[in-house]
């Protein structure tokens, strides 16, 4: 073989390499990157009859100017008066594992056609999949032909792999278009003009007899990491705190000034409200696991008032042991098995809320998936008490117990939703579902008090 065939046949072997290497890129970069949308089962997604209506802000007998409302007619036009049905949901994390997405999914869609909501409230990392506008339109047109309401809270995994990821603007964008999603795209302002940082910061008020708000419920961005929020506020906190790119956001001065604003509103007349965020508030680490061998720091109780204080068990060891803080009261036997991934920084929305409380009901939060606590101030005990809640993670494909260690089984423990009784009252019951265990939702909170 001559010098120039052998020149030849190497060429020939390298571009036949590259063709490879990038054949294999494009797909690897279609697989991460492309459309890619859910596998959703439409033979389940079906019709729900509904007797909720939306009134836009402003419309004869909505109470509000501003905000938009639902009511309930029966057959003869009366007005629905029962208790309202809300569904919680959290932290679905549709990715890529499409095994564990479906599986995630179609509990989301039973859970659904079971329960027949009035509203359904998701807080936050449900669309996470890079480039995931095909999910996004999708999650809309599930909720579309099953004809419920719902809104939505932006968690801190939407839009955080610009500009892989579906920009949080465009998340709300696309939902806000839909006539079911009762999220808002435009940009709120405080009484005085000042502009309120967040997308998707929005009230619905839920009425009842003669028009009423029964409650109202308040919707807002608690932000990604703090580093990437586009807010001088946030940056220069973050710098003054020596924040790092993990940190994570926290609720803004002009987002407390139009809650607070958007509370005195609309509760009126024993009305209350209730907060929906993603990121949880730093009281929320109020609670929190102690491992075993460490001694119980000052300021601490034991959750469990018991002989062994019903230690966390894993396998025959003991793992270790719920401890509550002073002044703190936990709800039944809820629980933080992880460290509360909170902001840095306190924002103070925990104080607002308790000086408002007789306007109150509680918070309504995500983000950490194996944590179901309810904590409230002892304080406030039997006299308005904010409670502040985490949701019951539903995403499958996310960590569990057993990844963490805390379980010897994979059994996705912990796993479900909320569902929250809403009464004309303006109290609420509060209910978590695990999906093994469907048929024996666990009170949490009936007509506004802790069980225990």
């Amino acid at each position: 073989m001559n010098g120039d065939s052998k020149k030849s046949t190497k060429t020939k072997i390298i571009v036949a390499v590259v063709v490879v290497v990038v054949a294999i890129l494009l797909l690897v970069a279609v697989k991460m990157f492309g459309p890619d949308p859910m596998p959703v089962d439409w033979s389940k997604v079906q019709f729900i009859p509904s007797n909720v209506v939306m009134l836009e802000a402003g419309a004869m007998n909505n109470p509000s100017q501003e905000n938009v409302a639902l009511i309930r007619y029966n057959s003869d036009g009366s007005i629905d008066d029962s208790d309202w049905k809300v569904l919680q949901f959290t932290d679905l994390h549709f990715t890529q594992a499409h095994d564990r997405n479906k599986t995630s999914l179609d509990l989301m869609i039973d859970a659904i056609r079971r329960e027949q909501p009035d509203f359904i409230v998701l807080t936050g990392d449900i669309i996470t999949r890079p480039l995931g506008r095909a999910r996004a339109v999708q999650l809309a047109e599930i909720f579309e032909k099953m004809n419920v309401y719902w809104c939505y809270c932006l968690g801190n995994h939407e839009g955080d792999s610009a500009p892989f990821t579906l920009t949080r603007e465009e998340n709300i964008r696309i939902w806000s278009k839909y006539p079911h999603c009762l999220v808002e795209n435009d940009v709120k302002k405080t009484e005085d003009g000042t502009e309120v940082w967040g997308l998707g910061n929005t009230v619905v008020n839920l009425l009842g007899a003669n028009y009423k708000v029964d409650q109202c419920m308040i919707f807002m961005d608690s932000g990604g990491k703090v580093r990437d929020a586009d807010d001088e506020e946030a940056l220069r906190i973050a710098e003054e705190m020596g924040a790092d790119d993990s940190d994570y956001d926290f609720l803004k001065s002009s987002q407390l000034k139009w809650y607070e604003e958007q509370v005195k509103a609309n509760c009126v007349d024993g009305a209350k409200s209730m907060l929906f965020i993603h990121i949880p508030l730093v009281e929320q680490g109020n609670v929190k696991i102690l491992k075993y061998g460490e001694p119980l720091p000052a300021g601490w109780y034991f959750a469990y008032d018991t002989d062994d204080h019903s230690p966390i068990m894993l396998g025959d060891e003991i793992y270790g042991y719920m401890i509550v803080k002073e002044g703190w009261s936990l709800v039944g036997d809820t629980g933080s098995y992880e460290k509360c991934y909170c902001s840095f920084y306190n924002s103070g929305m925990y104080d607002l809320m308790r000086s408002l409380h007789t306007k109150v009901n509680g918070l309504f939060c995500g983000h950490d998936h194996v944590s179901n606590s309810i904590v409230y101030e002892t304080a406030l005990e039997g006299n308005d008490p904010v409670y502040l809640c985490y949701g019951v993670c539903g995403g499958l494909q996310s960590y569990n117990l057993y990844s963490l260690g805390v379980s010897d089984t994979n059994d996705y423990s912990l796993r479900g939703y909320a569902v929250i009784n809403v009464k004309g009252d303006s109290s609420f019951d509060y209910y978590n579902v695990r999906y093994n265990d469907i048929n024996h939702p666990t009170a949490r909170i009936l007509s506004g008090v802790a069980c225990d």
